[in-house]
């Protein structure tokens, strides 16, 4: 499961325009690993798309920020099968126990973001398949993808080459770690539990898809409803949930928020950030042309940009859990990332 090749001499050259913000908050509490994160695309129009994420866990992740250059040669850590790539591209990377690529966005502004989903079954894998680690898969995505069309494409092609995630166990992952980096109460709890992750994809240009493993086939969701993301059930079937919600607030404008559930389910979370998104782009349009009527001052790019930032940053949080929540099987926000694609990427 070892990917991630420590270079100390990573270069942030064709990044330095990508702003990430994150934030790390350390915890313990003991949950299942079904309640955890939430990603988002907010796609502000002609100054391009914001993705934010958050990372719910239950007990903090070792998370760091890795900057890696183009021309990086890699293979798949996942045995004598694994693929092996040179990377097109730069990338920075938030990382899980200093093995796997959780979360990233390249110098193109492709942006890959995995989120546990515990229906996940990656398939059986054939002595002679070829395979990649769950903990390489975005970071793989990251260093061939300069786009989300191009990503799914290339990911489908792999896909009928009979290209295998291999995944772990909570158990195994804490015997490769330094000890003590899991908890033991947590290891002895949930240490059979696999890590399943489906993986989010989201470009400068709005597009988003979710890839999913269910029965050990590859699903794709490449559409515009696939700017929400939170964990289990599957992605079509958080559409179908999020669709009944719409019915009761449809014609209910003025009610803002009125009917929204608000536990910290992730259905509950899909919803209420499929919520806000809908609402915040008018919304802060709105208020944009009022302020510059009210006050003669037109805001510049950068201005504009600030505001739109705390916006999906609001979203974000608006869906997070706080430190010392009470509840089995609840995480807590463990960081978020703000990612801006709209900056040149070079």
């Amino acid at each position: 499961m070892n990917l991630m090749m420590k270079n100390h001499n990573l270069t942030i050259k064709k990044l330095a325009t990508i702003l990430v913000v994150l934030i790390t908050i350390l915890s313990m509490a003991v949950v299942t690993p079904a309640q955890a994160c939430s990603r988002l695309v907010y796609d502000t129009g002609s100054n391009g798309p914001i993705t934010a994420r958050s990372m719910d866990w239950f007990h903090d992740p070792q998370a760091e920020l890795w900057f890696f250059p183009a021309g990086e040669r890699r293979e798949g850590g996942a045995g004598p099968n694994s693929i092996k790539w040179k990377s097109k591209y730069g990338s920075i990377i938030t990382s899980s126990y200093d093995i796997a690529t959780v979360d990233g966005i390249n110098d193109q502004g492709l942006v890959a973001n995995l989120l546990f989903l515990a229906e996940t079954d990656y398939g059986d894998i054939g002595p002679c398949d070829p395979t990649l680690s769950v903990g390489g898969w975005g970071q793989y995505v990251l260093d061939n993808y300069a786009n989300v069309a191009e990503a799914v494409e290339g990911l489908e092609e792999l896909d009928k080459k009979s290209l295998k995630i291999a995944t772990t166990t909570l158990k195994e992952l804490g015997e490769t770690l330094r000890p003590n980096s899991i908890p033991q109460p947590i290891i002895v709890a949930m240490g059979e539990a696999n890590f399943a992750l489906h993986m989010a994809l989201s470009d400068n240009t709005g597009d988003s898809a979710i890839i999913e493993y269910l029965g050990g086939e590859m699903i794709v969701h490449h559409e515009k409803t696939a700017n929400v993301l939170t964990n289990d059930p599957t992605f079509d079937q958080q559409i179908a949930i999020n669709s009944y919600w719409n019915s009761l607030y449809k014609n209910l404008e003025g009610t803002i928020g009125l009917f929204l559930p608000g536990t910290s389910s992730p259905s509950d979370r899909f919803v209420r950030a499929s919520y806000y998104l809908d609402k915040m782009g008018p919304r802060l349009a709105a208020e944009k042309k009022l302020a510059s009527k009210a006050s003669g001052f037109i805001l510049n790019k950068d201005q504009e940009r600030r505001s739109e930032l705390a916006a999906a940053l609001g979203i974000i949080r608006n869906v997070s859990d706080p430190i010392g929540l009470d509840g089995f099987g609840i995480g807590t926000t463990q960081w978020r990332t703000l990612a801006n694609q709209s900056l040149p990427t070079k």
